[in-house]
């Protein structure tokens, strides 16, 4: 496989630390493109962008479910992505891969591949649609990734601002106060990815071929109902914690939906569930005792 330059954006978050990981692993050279370099809410700083010698551009700076409610999230996923893409044509990239979100796809429930239709619910969902048209329209060969619930360890948890999504919320949950609250019954089902997963994904795409437009859900090889997602964290708590944590969960009202197959033609890649868990954990002890994470 041919050794490319890639220009990584978000290098520093959770998705991005495991997209350089694996780029790093497959032989990749990375060049990460910071927000002090090039900010998305700030488009007409794209012509002061210098990407020279840069094979394939990875944007995994998108829109978050926190940025998805700030008011700079239109920007950031439309102007702001159309400039840096037109860039990076302009400085001779050829290839874009473009990290978006298996939400666009609307309820995760039943059988989902990538020849589901998209059906966006709520802002971070149309977004990131948003995004990947804008990339798909840029004159670039585009491959696009949607992963469902992404886990990895954060740089900086003192810093840290993406406690409620479940994978970093409930091991913390578990520590801080030795419980676990649901905020639903929860009966859903999600896909559970690492973020290397998600790294490896992309080297993938990289080892094909460009085309003008490719979608490739990402999945991962745990697939568990929120309720049971919770279990996990316990059973992993008990010998760190001494005792598993008590798990508090609204009582269901009615049916579980169909539960999530959500399938990618790579299909699912490998990685550790229960121990990402227990180092999330075992940071969160350390943050709680004035200990560096």
């Amino acid at each position: 496989m041919k050794k490319l330059l890639v220009a990584l954006t978000g290098a520093t978050g959770v998705v991005g630390r495991g997209i350089l990981e694996a780029l790093v692993a497959a032989g990749h050279g990375v060049r990460p493109v910071g927000r002090g370099e090039y900010d998305l809410s700030r488009p007409e700083g794209a012509k002061w962008l210098e990407l020279e010698g840069v094979d394939v551009l990875v944007h995994a700076a998108g829109i978050t479910e926190e940025s998805a409610r700030g008011r700079h999230a239109a920007t950031i996923a439309g102007e702001g992505l159309r400039a840096l893409a037109a860039r990076a044509k302009e400085q001779g990239i050829a290839r874009l891969v473009y990290i978006s979100s298996a939400h666009v796809y609307g309820p995760l429930e039943g059988r989902i591949d990538e020849a589901s239709p998209p059906d966006p619910r709520g802002d971070y969902a149309r977004l990131h649609l948003e995004s990947e048209r804008i990339a798909a329209a840029s004159g670039i060969a585009c491959d696009i990734l949607r992963p469902c619930n992404v886990y990895g360890m954060p740089k900086d948890l003192a810093h840290f601002e993406r406690w409620a999504l479940i994978p970093f919320g409930f091991p913390r949950d578990a520590v801080d106060g030795r419980r676990i609250v649901l905020k639903t019954p929860g009966l859903q089902t999600r896909n559970f990815v690492s973020a290397v997963g998600v790294g490896r994904a992309a080297a993938a795409r990289l080892a094909e071929p460009p085309v003008a437009e490719r979608v490739r859900n990402v999945a991962g090889r745990d697939t568990l109902s929120v309720r049971d997602f919770a279990a996990r964290v316990a059973a992993v708590a008990a010998p760190i914690l001494g005792s598993a944590p008590e798990i508090v969960a609204p009582a269901a009202d009615g049916p579980a939906p169909p539960p999530l197959d959500y399938a990618g033609s790579d299909g699912p890649q490998d990685g550790d569930l229960d121990g990402f868990l227990a180092g999330m954990m075992r940071a969160c002890l350390r943050m709680k005792d004035g200990r560096t994470a």
